[in-house]
Formats: structure tokens, C-alpha cells, sequence
């Protein structure tokens, strides 16, 4: 067994004794991380019973005279990959170093239509054939020469539901905020704070707290076009709260000739991973940050990842129809969008969605079907794409926080309801109720936008619309000025021949395919 751990953005390998250890967790709502974390693992004997009490963001090998564990965190924040070579396995952070080993690697045809319609590859798979990554929640057991046990020990699909009367409900889930986001100040050791502070209700929660516990530290940052709607209610949200606020726009001056410079260069490879599509978003906003010193060396990122998730914001796309026959179809046709698939290759997919879903839970069919797709969306989309995005932070040399994914917020969540989940009014009434209204960044337009059938109906009829007016309403909704950014890419392709197909639903469909252009060496 060869372990290569290269990677040390951010967060730092300890390692001692053949244990490996990168991130954090809590334990007993005492904080543990670095060499404090790495001396509890050096004592523990039982991992898989540490696993039912551990919650924190961490990857952790144990490489043993015989056997090698791997364990992830339900945010697969640090993954590591995995081959065969001369019948041994090879394990690394660095999936380019898998590559040098296997040099004659082929790409998984599977792999990249995955990638192409969802922004990341799904399952075990990587772009590459016979190089496999670490997944959400997931446990793996190497022996010599085989995967001796594998399993996943968190999921968010369920049987039941906490039908206790609403008001229990909802002091419950204060309860919960207030104990997650405890333990996240509890970490922090009056770092500078810095809060990618949007419109919406999950970032204004994190500033909302930061305040109500006198954390003085903070910096809140918004960024895009100078038109952006994000721009009034962040903006009033740090004024009420008295925080510094920064608004970087996205013009040609911040952007540059990125795709030339050799840092650029070293992001793509850095947060694509064969895995992922590199999330660009916040990449300038982070190193404009950085260049003008607008961050302290000890900085730390706490972004709203993924609460919206948790109130129920995926649920606008169920519908009444579901159950436990059609969750590979529903999964297909709502997580795989931006691809037209032939038959053949449709079919392919489905089978490997069947396999995934299998994998993370054999018994997946018992379960209340909404909680299944939130179960295969977290180790999904919500792992590979939403958290693999605060590479942009970790990069450039700094630490973050996730407080919505604390597992007793998990936990608290994957129990309501569904009928409070549908449009999502539980999770921002408690919001607005128990924080907001006491600081006074309550807004009229507090509640975000629902989705009704009916709009789901003028969804589906947006895919007839005429090229030229699809263009124009993906420009419009650009708040963020993705257009500026991938008209460089554009241009690059359009230089050496290359042809981008375009559904005109997002500006990532052109990233994912200069992303393969340029890790098959096209670019």
C-alpha cells in the first residue's frame, strides 16, 4: 500500500504513526483538529464507533499492517483517489499523481456525459478509467489487494418523519441553529471572519449569528455585475449588523487574461480533480480579496453552504408523482440537464444511477422517496459540485466553516416533515422569526421565490424557445457576469477549432466542456 498525500491548501496533513488526519471535527461539542485530532484517532481502536459520534469536515487513513481505512466526511471536502498498480493499491490526494503512474489511462466515456450534464462525475468514478474517488459519508477498507469492506455510515434518507405539532417543531430547529453554530464559534480563535454574504437567507444567518454573538472580527463581501440583485439586501444586512462590507465587480479589469496566468492554471488543476467542474464564482472575488489585503493570514470562510438544501429548496422540482419506482428517472431527468442523451447512452446512465442509489443504500425503496433524492443529491451534487466549490478559498491558503452541515442540523432536517419542506416555509420562519426580526434585516422580500406547477410548466416550455431568446434570458439572470468570463474560454476554443454545444441553461455548460478540451490536452 503507497499513500501519496500531497495537497496542504488550507488545511495541513498531520500525520503520525501510519495515521493520517486533515480537517476538523467535534466530539462531545469539544473541538478537535490538527495534532489535538490526530492524538484522539492515534487512541481510538474502533473508527466505525467514532463514526456514530464524530461530526465535523474531515478526511482520516489508518494504514495498518494488513488492512488501510480511508473515512470521508459528508462533505467530501479533502477526497483522496485510488488505483491499482502491480496488484497494490495507491492511494493520493493529488488524482495527477494516480495519472503519472498509469500514464496510458483512458477517459470513461460514462464519466464524461456525466460530467457534461451534471458538472461532476457521479458515483465512485472519475474521468479516468481505474482511478476511483472517496465519496460523501463513505468508509473503505483496503486489504492487499482488494476493497475488503466498503459502506456509507450517514444518510439522509429515512422512514419516518418527527410529526410532533409545529411549534415543538420549530423551537426544536432553534435549538439545533443555535448548537451548530455554537460549536462553529467555539472553533474560532477570534479569526478574521469573512462571509461571502448574498441576498438570500443562508449567508444573512451566518452574519445574523456572528452579531448576536459579538464576533467583531467579520468582513462581508458581495460580488458580480453592479446591477445585481444580490447587492441591496447584502448590502442593508451589513449595515444593520455594523460589519465591513466590500462589492467587487466583475468587469474586465478583475477578470484579466486569466486563462493565461500560471496560477489560473494551477486552480483548474487544483479544484477540477477529474471530478468536478472548477467552480469559478468566487475565484476573483477571493484573489481581488487577497491582492488588495482585505484578508488577515488567518482568515476563515464561512459560507451558506447548503442550508437552502436542508429547508427544502430542491422540493420545487418534486412532484406528487414520485415514489419509490421512478426515483432513477426522476434523478435522470432532473439532475442531467445539460445534455441531450441518445437512447443508448440514457439507458447507460440510468443503470448507473441505479447502481449509486444501491450503493448508498441497499434498502433505498423502504424509505420516504423525497428523503432518498436528498440522500443521493447531498452525496451528489451537494459533495461534488456545492462543497467542491470552496476550493476557491482553501487555494489561496484559507480555512472555512460549514455550520448548516453540522450532523445534528442534518440529522433535525432529514426528519421534518415533507409537507413543511415543499415550499420551503418552515425553514424561513424560523429564520425570520428567531433571528432576523430581532435585527432588523427581516425584508419585504424575506421569503424567497417559491415555484409553482405552473411555473414548472414555463420551465419546460423555455426549452422550445428560439436560440436567440434563450440567449437573451440566460444573459439577463448573468448576475454574476459568467458571460465576460466565458467568452475568454470561447475565444480559446474557437482558436484551435473546438466546438462548444450550447443548450443556452447556464454558462457552465460551456466550462465543463473547455474543462475536458483541456484536460485531453486540446487546450
Amino acid at each position: 500500500m503507497e499513500i501519496q498525500l500531497n495537497i496542504n491548501n488550507g488545511f495541513t496533513w498531520f500525520v503520525k504513526n501510519n495515521v493520517f488526519f486533515k480537517g476538523y471535527f467535534y466530539l462531545e461539542n469539544n473541538f478537535y483538529n490538527q495534532q489535538k485530532a490526530l492524538e484522539l484517532l492515534l487512541k481510538t481502536e474502533d473508527f466505525k464507533d467514532l463514526l456514530e459520534k464524530v461530526n465535523g469536515v474531515f478526511t482520516i487513513i489508518k494504514k495498518g499492517e494488513h488492512n488501510t481505512v480511508v473515512i470521508t466526511d459528508v462533505t467530501r471536502s479533502f477526497p483522496v483517489f485510488y488505483t491499482q498498480t502491480n496488484n497494490s493499491w495507491c492511494i493520493s490526494d493529488d488524482i495527477y499523481a494516480l495519472k503519472r503512474k498509469k500514464p496510458n489511462l483512458k477517459f470513461n466515456k460514462n464519466a464524461e456525459l456525466e460530467f457534461l450534464a451534471s458538472n461532476h462525475v457521479h458515483g465512485k468514478k472519475t474521468l479516468l478509467d481505474g482511478i476511483y474517488q472517496t465519496q460523501s459519508s463513505e468508509y473503505i477498507e483496503f486489504s492487499s489487494n482488494k476493497i475488503k469492506e466498503q459502506f456509507f455510515y450517514f444518510s439522509y434518507s429515512t422512514r419516518k418523519q418527527n410529526n410532533k405539532p409545529v411549534l415543538e417543531l420549530k423551537k426544536a430547529c432553534f435549538s439545533a441553529f443555535e448548537n451548530s453554530f455554537k460549536r462553529c464559534l467555539n472553533s474560532l480563535r477570534n479569526n478574521h471572519i469573512i462571509v461571502p454574504l448574498s441576498s438570500g437567507l443562508d449567508s444573512r444567518l451566518i452574519a445574523v449569528f456572528l452579531k448576536k454573538h459579538n464576533y467583531k472580527n467579520v468582513l462581508c463581501y458581495t460580488y458580480g455585475k453592479k446591477d445585481s440583485f444580490e447587492i441591496n439586501n447584502s448590502k442593508k444586512t451589513a449595515e444593520a449588523l455594523n460589519f465591513k462590507w466590500v462589492f467587487i465587480e466583475y468587469t474586465d479589469s478583475i477578470i484579466g487574461d486569466f486563462l493565461e496566468t500560471n496560477q489560473f492554471k494551477q486552480y483548474i488543476k487544483y479544484a477540477g480533480k477529474l471530478t468536478s467542474m472548477p467552480n469559478l464564482q468566487e475565484y476573483f472575488a477571493v484573489h481581488y480579496l487577497q491582492e488588495n489585503n482585505f484578508l488577515e493570514k488567518d482568515a476563515v470562510f464561512i459560507p451558506g453552504y447548503a442550508g437552502d438544501i436542508l429547508g427544502g429548496s430542491e422540493y420545487k422540482f418534486y412532484n406528487n408523482q414520485l415514489n419509490k419506482n421512478n426515483l432513477t428517472e426522476f434523478i435522470f431527468k432532473n439532475k442531467m440537464t445539460n445534455f441531450v442523451f441518445s437512447d443508448e447512452q440514457k439507458n447507460k446512465t440510468l443503470q448507473d444511477i441505479e447502481h449509486n442509489l444501491i450503493s448508498f443504500d441497499a434498502h433505498y425503496q423502504q424509505k420516504i422517496p423525497e428523503t432518498v433524492l436528498d440522500d443521493y443529491n447531498i452525496k451528489e451534487r451537494i459533495a461534488k459540485y456545492i462543497f467542491n466549490s470552496s476550493s476557491f478559498y482553501t487555494f489561496f491558503g484559507y480555512k472555512t466553516r460549514f455550520p448548516f452541515w453540522d450532523k445534528e442540523l442534518l440529522c433535525f432536517f432529514k426528519e421534518l416533515p415533507i409537507a413543511y419542506k415543499r415550499d420551503k416555509s418552515f425553514f424561513d420562519a424560523v429564520l425570520n422569526d428567531y433571528y432576523f426580526k430581532e435585527h432588523n434585516v427581516n425584508f419585504e422580500d424575506n421569503t424567497e421565490v417559491k415555484k409553482s406547477s405552473f411555473q414548472q410548466l414555463k420551465s419546460i416550455l423555455k426549452t422550445f424557445l428560439p436560440t436567440f431568446i434563450k440567449k437573451k434570458r440566460l444573459e439577463k439572470r448573468d448576475w454574476n457576469n459568467y458571460k465576460i468570463i466565458t467568452l475568454k474560454m470561447l475565444a480559446q476554443l474557437k482558436e484551435r477549432n473546438l466546438t462548444v454545444f450550447r443548450l443556452y441553461k447556464d454558462y457552465n455548460e460551456i466550462i465543463t466542456q473547455w474543462y475536458l478540451y483541456l484536460v485531453k490536452n486540446k487546450l
